[in-house]
Protein backbone atom coordinates (compact mmCIF):
# COMPACT_ATOMS: atom_id res chain seq x y z
CA UNK A 1 0.00 0.00 0.00
CA UNK A 2 1.54 3.68 -1.00
CA UNK A 3 1.34 6.16 1.54
CA UNK A 4 1.22 3.73 4.74
CA UNK A 5 4.45 4.56 7.22
CA UNK A 6 6.11 1.45 8.02
CA UNK A 7 6.52 -0.02 11.18
CA UNK A 8 9.87 1.16 12.41
CA UNK A 9 11.34 -0.58 15.68
CA UNK A 10 13.02 1.73 17.76
CA UNK A 11 14.51 0.63 21.17
CA UNK A 12 15.87 3.61 23.75
CA UNK A 13 19.25 3.01 25.21
CA UNK A 14 17.89 1.97 28.49
CA UNK A 15 15.59 -0.92 26.58
CA UNK A 16 18.83 -1.65 25.02
CA UNK A 17 21.29 -1.97 28.55
CA UNK A 18 18.34 -4.17 29.82
CA UNK A 19 18.28 -6.46 27.37
CA UNK A 20 22.46 -7.29 27.59
CA UNK A 21 21.55 -6.86 31.46
CA UNK A 22 19.67 -10.25 30.88
CA UNK A 23 22.03 -11.97 28.52
CA UNK A 24 24.73 -11.29 30.70
CA UNK A 25 23.53 -12.38 33.97
CA UNK A 26 21.75 -15.74 32.09
CA UNK A 27 25.28 -16.46 31.01
CA UNK A 28 26.88 -15.90 34.10
CA UNK A 29 24.13 -18.20 35.88
CA UNK A 30 25.29 -20.89 32.96
CA UNK A 31 28.72 -20.53 34.00
CA UNK A 32 28.13 -21.40 37.78
CA UNK A 33 26.20 -24.08 36.68
CA UNK A 34 28.86 -25.58 34.66
CA UNK A 35 31.24 -25.08 37.96
CA UNK A 36 28.70 -26.71 40.29
CA UNK A 37 28.41 -29.87 38.41
CA UNK A 38 32.73 -30.23 38.58
CA UNK A 39 34.04 -33.03 40.95
CA UNK A 40 34.50 -32.01 44.53
CA UNK A 41 31.56 -29.65 44.78
CA UNK A 42 31.21 -28.93 48.61
CA UNK A 43 27.78 -27.71 50.18
CA UNK A 44 30.08 -24.33 51.11
CA UNK A 45 30.33 -23.50 47.22
CA UNK A 46 26.86 -24.35 46.54
CA UNK A 47 25.73 -21.25 49.08
CA UNK A 48 28.07 -19.43 47.72
CA UNK A 49 27.15 -19.61 44.18
CA UNK A 50 23.50 -19.41 45.18
CA UNK A 51 24.74 -16.19 47.03
CA UNK A 52 26.29 -15.14 43.87
CA UNK A 53 23.77 -15.61 41.48
CA UNK A 54 21.21 -14.17 43.71
CA UNK A 55 22.93 -11.14 43.62
CA UNK A 56 23.63 -10.95 40.19
CA UNK A 57 19.36 -11.18 39.92
CA UNK A 58 19.07 -8.82 42.53
CA UNK A 59 21.10 -6.43 40.40
CA UNK A 60 18.97 -7.37 37.33
CA UNK A 61 15.85 -6.45 39.49
CA UNK A 62 17.15 -3.29 40.13
CA UNK A 63 18.16 -2.75 36.89
CA UNK A 64 14.75 -3.44 35.40
CA UNK A 65 12.76 -1.37 38.06
CA UNK A 66 15.46 1.69 37.99
CA UNK A 67 16.72 1.40 41.72
CA UNK A 68 20.12 1.94 41.19
CA UNK A 69 21.06 1.78 45.10
CA UNK A 70 19.67 -2.15 44.88
CA UNK A 71 21.50 -2.34 41.70
CA UNK A 72 25.06 -1.06 43.22
CA UNK A 73 24.79 -2.73 46.53
CA UNK A 74 24.13 -6.19 44.69
CA UNK A 75 26.82 -5.62 42.52
CA UNK A 76 29.41 -4.53 45.03
CA UNK A 77 28.36 -7.51 47.11
CA UNK A 78 29.50 -9.32 43.64
CA UNK A 79 32.51 -7.77 43.57
CA UNK A 80 33.43 -7.96 47.03
CA UNK A 81 32.59 -11.87 47.09
CA UNK A 82 34.33 -12.38 43.84
CA UNK A 83 37.69 -11.97 45.23
CA UNK A 84 36.93 -15.13 47.22
CA UNK A 85 37.13 -17.13 44.26
CA UNK A 86 39.61 -16.21 41.73
CA UNK A 87 38.57 -19.07 39.25
CA UNK A 88 35.72 -16.86 39.14
CA UNK A 89 37.32 -13.00 38.38
CA UNK A 90 37.09 -13.25 34.81
CA UNK A 91 33.19 -13.71 34.84
CA UNK A 92 32.21 -11.67 37.61
CA UNK A 93 34.17 -8.28 36.76
CA UNK A 94 32.33 -8.20 33.57
CA UNK A 95 29.05 -8.94 34.91
CA UNK A 96 30.01 -6.12 37.17
CA UNK A 97 31.33 -3.90 34.82
CA UNK A 98 27.88 -3.99 32.30
CA UNK A 99 25.78 -3.37 35.95
CA UNK A 100 27.81 -0.18 36.64
CA UNK A 101 27.13 0.78 32.65
CA UNK A 102 23.50 -0.18 33.63
CA UNK A 103 23.15 1.85 36.58
CA UNK A 104 24.40 4.93 34.79
CA UNK A 105 22.17 4.78 31.85
CA UNK A 106 18.78 6.65 32.93
CA UNK A 107 16.28 5.72 30.94
CA UNK A 108 14.89 9.28 31.07
CA UNK A 109 17.71 10.82 29.26
CA UNK A 110 17.97 7.98 27.19
CA UNK A 111 17.73 9.19 23.54
CA UNK A 112 16.16 6.59 21.07
CA UNK A 113 17.92 5.16 18.20
CA UNK A 114 15.94 3.76 15.07
CA UNK A 115 16.85 -0.05 14.49
CA UNK A 116 15.20 -0.14 11.36
CA UNK A 117 15.02 2.80 8.88
CA UNK A 118 13.27 2.67 5.45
Amino acid sequence: MKGCIPYIMVATRSSLVRRLTVVVVVAFIGILGYYLVQPGVTWTRLVFFVVLGGLAVLATAGVFYQRGLITTGAASGLLLLGFWQAVLWIYILPLVVVFVIATFTDSKHGQSMVLDKQ
